[in-house]
């Protein structure tokens, strides 16, 4: 199965992978001192798979897609979480 090269299909894949490990990592119980780790490692997958449609596949537009929520999701909790 071949995935087609769309920016918007990157957003999804970039979100639901956030999503996902978000999951998988509020499971773990965090103590207070950690503050934004879980929210930071939870783009991990993100960028791997970025790197993997860029690289591997050759998916422009859905690589550029995934790059962009990945940023501005990392910007947003930089700046929004105390």
């Amino acid at each position: 199965m071949r995935i087609n090269d769309n920016f918007w299909l990157g957003l999804l894949a970039g979100a639901a992978s956030f999503g996902l490990f978000f999951l998988l990592l509020s499971l773990i119980p965090w103590g207070e001192h950690y503050g934004r780790a879980p929210y930071l490692l939870a783009f991990i997958p993100g960028i791997v798979i970025f790197r993997m449609a860029l690289v591997k596949w050759g998916l422009d537009r859905f690589g550029r897609g995934i790059l962009l929520l990945t940023v501005v999701g990392m910007l947003l909790v930089f700046f929004l979480y105390k």
